[in-house]
């Protein structure tokens, strides 16, 4: 009887021994493959990347960084769901894991913190994104000058080809939207944010996007968009007093980078037109080249020049945003800030861009600037300048169809 309890104890020891042998506490290859994705995405739902203050954390879990930037547009999410981790193997014997991510977002903030549903009903819209990771002890590190350096780190499960969706919770929008706010100077992105911080508190409450009734206004945005865009198009910069009202707050057009177009049509893009009193339009145009602020004319198409046959039509597009508004501000050079209220509107959003003028309008420009002008290059320039743009072929031949409006 006692030699069995002996051999019974040795019996249970070498079963202890085997146990801790076994890898038990450590997750299966596809399921440490997951646990790495959602990591990722709750870091990336509690805002941890809309800052650089923890930017250098990404290499733990992308296979290439890019140097940080402001964030636009930043998604509000509702929730999100990660996938399983499915293996798969590469004709060459590379091991990976697709894991397919889907989720609910509420709406976005754009650049001047100005909140856009991504439904019209104030219902989150069901989206999907995904990735590919790959057991790696290196990653990409990109350089602001495009060049990219290899760096090696830990061996672990990195994501390839992952773009940052700046998606987050609502409470890490509230963070950020007030942070954005109390650095602003800029009156439009106050208030902006004002009205985005309640919709955002609405939906940390667990209620769903307040519905706004869009408003009557008395000409509709593409009426506006064209119409401001035939006056800027034929504006010099002493006639720029007469399209302050076009916009939010008063303008900066960059007279030192113009571009000389032939527009060609003015039109709104439709998936923005009814997205929570925001539309978006664009401007399809035939460039002619760029003014700097020495009247010197570059980046000009060799093929509008005369004795050149091409037939290439090579549009390029040209966007801005118009915002639903009954108030604007005027801010004069000194930083005073005037607001102002009035009848509802389109008015467009952004102040800082370059001036789209035609040719017959640069040529006006270069021409006054020319006569007036005492510093000897300017004149040079002006002169060079000149004989460029007044023999460029007539209209309807840069276009190749009929156009007597410029």
């Amino acid at each position: 009887m006692h030699r069995l309890l002996i051999f019974a104890a040795i019996l249970g020891l070498r079963i202890v021994v085997a146990d801790a042998q076994q890898p038990s506490d450590r997750p299966p290859e596809a399921q440490e493959v997951k646990e790495v994705v959602e990591k990722f995405y709750k870091l990336q739902a509690a805002g941890a990347w809309l800052g650089p203050e923890r930017w250098d954390e990404l290499h733990d879990f992308l296979s290439e960084v890019q140097p940080w930037s402001l964030p636009s547009p930043v998604s509000v999410l509702k929730s999100y769901q990660i996938g399983d981790a499915k293996k798969i193997v590469d004709a060459d014997g590379t091991v990976r894991y697709a894991v397919d991510v889907k989720y609910y977002e509420w709406g976005s903030i754009n650049s001047f913190l100005r909140f856009t549903k991504a439904q019209p009903t104030g219902e989150p819209v069901e989206l999907g994104t995904g990735g590919n990771l790959l057991l790696t002890d290196s990653y990409a590190l990109a350089r602001p000058s495009g060049d990219q350096e290899e760096k090696k780190d830990t061996l672990r499960w990195r994501m390839r080809d992952v773009m940052l969706l700046n998606l987050v919770n609502e409470d890490a929008a509230i963070r950020w939207v007030s942070q954005m706010r109390d650095k602003s100077n800029d009156p439009a992105i106050k208030y902006n944010a004002e009205k985005t911080l309640e919709i955002l508190r609405t939906l940390a409450a667990g209620a769903p996007v307040p519905l706004h009734p869009a408003g009557i206004t008395a000409e509709s945005p593409s009426k506006l968009a064209q119409r401001f865009v035939h006056l800027e198009s034929r504006s010099l910069p002493d006639q720029w007093g007469q399209l302050t009202n076009y916009f939010v707050e008063t303008p900066k057009p960059q007279w030192n980078h113009v571009q000389v177009v032939d527009v060609l049509d003015v039109y709104m893009d439709m998936d923005g037109q009814t997205h929570e009193g925001v539309s978006k339009v664009a401007i399809s145009v035939l460039p002619l080249g760029e003014l700097d602020s020495s009247l010197r004319l570059s980046n000009y198409k060799s093929y509008r020049l005369p004795n050149n046959n091409s037939a290439c039509r090579c549009d390029n597009y040209l966007w801005f945003t118009l915002v639903l508004s009954d108030e604007h501000w005027q801010i004069d050079l000194d930083g005073t800030v005037k607001e102002l209220d009035g009848p509802l509107t389109w008015r467009i959003e952004g102040t800082r861009f370059e001036p789209i003028i035609t040719l017959n309008t640069a040529i006006r420009y270069v021409s006054q600037t020319h006569d007036k002008t005492t510093d000897p290059i300017v004149k040079k320039n002006a002169a060079k300048t000149l004989a460029m743009l007044k023999s460029y072929p007539p209209l309807s031949v840069r276009r190749h169809v009929n156009d007597p409006t410029d």
